[in-house]
């Protein structure tokens, strides 16, 4: 529900609660305005005969009646009981004097009466501020749901592997006899991670970070990069929720080292390992990655944030 219309909403439910105070102050005040005297029965036949009842309820108990009588002269009003055998006289001598006349069975006390003409409106504004109330709480776990923001960010990188050099992938060193050309350690799995996790944040990429013309990461461990890249998603509040990573190499197999890969790379990223999801793929003999010339990795990650 959009902002204007709960304080319609709010403004409509408000309005209907003063309409049902006023109801009932109104009503109490013209109950108690003029409260009926009470008089005898034999000088209230006097004002019969005089025609001076203007109007008369008329309440009808086991044996007796309760009268409620409007006078002509004052408008005030009267009241006075009679057993029920004196009735139809009376009701005959009102009618013969023009009187209007009401009959009921019970009458019962003002509050009791206003309660029971209120019922309607008391459910139906309870009903209404019920709904209300459902309508805000469901808002409400929508706004805490909707508050928590998802970002996705792709990685990819590429080595030329060379005979003789170390080849690591995933923060482990694998036996091999080629390793990647790189500036740091050429760890391809690591920088495409860096590179998504960097872009999921808007943080640029790993080149901007670590570039390949500072000396400083000549031959540096990769783990280095994701822990800057962890300590800059900490400070714009991101968090990693999951990482999807594929290797595409001919050789090694890569398979019996990912969980050793998910825990070297869980590790600078302070998150478990069971947030890396990764996966080995070749290029079925095409191209310089399918020659055994070259590796490859793609990455996607994606954070949260509040």
């Amino acid at each position: 529900m959009s902002t204007p219309l709960r304080s319609l909403m709010k403004t409509f439910f408000f309005w209907i609660g003063i309409g049902f105070i006023s109801f009932i102050f109104l009503k109490l005040v013209l109950t108690n305005k003029n409260p009926a005297a009470g008089l005898a029965y034999s000088e209230f036949q006097r004002l019969v005969d005089n025609n001076d009842i203007l109007s008369a309820n008329i309440y009808l108990k086991q044996n007796s009646a309760k009268v409620y009588a409007l006078l002509r002269s004052t408008q005030k009003y009267v009241e006075t009981t009679i057993p029920s055998v004196e009735l139809p006289d009376l009701t005959r001598r009102l009618r013969e004097r023009g009187t209007s006349i009401k009959v009921s069975e019970v009458r019962g006390s003002d509050w009791t009466v206003i309660v029971f003409m209120a019922a309607p409106l008391i459910l139906l504004l309870g009903f209404c501020l019920f709904l209300l109330r459902r309508v805000e709480t469901s808002n409400r776990r929508a706004q805490l749901a909707g508050a928590r923001r998802s970002k996705t960010g792709i990685g990819y990188d590429l080595h030329r592997l060379e005979a003789g050099r170390k080849l690591i992938v995933g923060g482990i060193e694998l036996p091999f006899d080629k390793g990647p050309v790189g500036h740091s350690d050429g760890d391809v799995l690591a920088h495409a991670l860096c590179d998504a996790l960097l872009g999921a944040a808007g943080l640029g990429d790993i080149g901007t970070h670590f570039p390949d013309t500072d000396p400083k990461w000549k031959g540096a461990n990769s783990m280095l990069f994701l822990e800057h890249a962890k300590k800059l998603l900490d400070e714009k509040q991101f968090a990693i929720e999951h990482v999807d990573a594929v290797v595409i190499t001919e050789k090694p197999k890569l398979g019996p080292h990912f969980p050793k890969m998910r825990a070297a790379l869980a590790e600078p990223l302070g998150v478990s390992a069971e947030k890396i999801h990764l996966k080995a793929k070749t290029n079925e003999g095409v191209d310089a990655i399918g020659r055994g010339e070259a590796i490859a990795a793609h990455v996607v990650a994606t954070l949260s944030s509040h």
